[in-house]
């Protein structure tokens, strides 16, 4: 289950994830590297076909077939070809003509029961029967056949959003609105900010070794799971620091919680991002999420540091 949704993953990802990208204002993560380029890097992946019978290796392992031997089935006539002429790969001839009931829906059963009820499961059979009805219907696919089916795969993928958890009403807005009370709101903030104490991860980095390890079928990726997991911790903590703070100046109260539900929000993402070895789609919805939170705190912070910067007060 999870190479068959990995690989479909490579495939998708150009589409998908670097179209979210380019179209992503330059915030303070932009300097990492896309989680998913570990891989992109490797898309010759794609156009493998191992054993010349003119099915891809990605596509030998939807339908079950042995991506070394072109016969599976040993019936005298290549994988690729009994698909093109509806004949079941899995099943010797001359009785194999592929029947509806039988086969798509055993096949479907098949990925249904691998990984219970996890959104990678769900997607997994939506993509499985839509592109084993279309290969059934005009046999041999064209890349733009592939390229489309894929797309709008992906396209109607909903994305992971987050609920916020702070409101106005979780805060104490000082009266007072003098510079002094914004020096002492602002010397708060520099205490759970700068703190040489709490170290930072690079979660994408962090992500992309995880995402490595499992795409090499490295079976020791709990270090990177216990990493992302301490890592929201960390920013929960820090939530919970930044909404402990009592009487926020007036002009900084909206700012003040869009930074809390910032940090929350990405301490949810990297959660998601954890989730990788048993749910991959989860996981990379999580990644697309934390690029978007972080994007969303940055902007909260040079949105306080702007009103700051009235009183010459410098924190960020």
């Amino acid at each position: 289950m999870f190479l068959l949704v990995f690989i479909l993953l490579i495939f998708a990802g150009w589409f998908y994830f670097s179209d979210y990208k380019n179209k992503q204002i330059q915030y303070i993560a932009e300097q990492e590297k896309s989680p998913l380029a570990v891989v992109l890097e490797q898309t010759s992946q794609l156009d493998a076909d191992s054993d010349a019978d003119g099915l891809k290796d990605w596509e030998e392992l939807l339908w079950k077939t042995d991506p070394n031997k072109a016969d599976t089935d040993g019936d005298g006539t290549n994988d690729n070809e009994e698909i093109s002429l509806n004949r079941n790969p899995l099943k010797a001839g001359p009785n194999d003509k592929i029947s509806e009931k039988e086969d798509l829906v055993a096949q479907e059963k098949a990925v249904s029961d691998s990984k219970q009820n996890t959104l990678t499961a769900a997607y997994a059979r939506k993509f499985l029967t839509e592109y084993m009805t279309l290969k059934q219907q005009k046999g041999e696919l064209t890349d733009e056949d592939k390229q489309n089916l894929v797309k709008s795969f992906m396209d109607n993928m909903e994305p992971l959003s987050v609920n916020d958890e702070y409101s106005i009403s979780n805060i104490k807005i000082s009266a007072d609105t003098s510079k002094e009370s914004v020096k002492k709101y602002s010397d708060e903030l520099k205490k759970i900010f700068i703190n040489k104490e709490d170290v930072f991860l690079n979660n994408t980095a962090v992500f992309e070794q995880l995402l490595k390890k499992l795409k090499n079928k490295d079976s020791d990726y709990s270090p990177e799971v216990v990493v992302l997991g301490s890592s929201a911790n960390l920013y929960n903590i820090f939530a919970n620091r930044v909404m402990a703070i009592s009487n926020i100046p007036p002009s900084l109260a909206k700012k003040h919680i869009e930074m809390a539900n910032g940090i929350n929000g990405t301490a949810m993402a990297i959660r998601n991002m954890a989730k990788a070895p048993d749910d991959p789609v989860v996981a990379m919805m999580g990644s697309a999420l934390y690029d978007k939170q972080i994007e969303r705190l940055y902007k909260s912070i040079n949105d306080v540091q702007s009103i700051f910067n009235d009183y010459e007060i410098y924190v960020f």
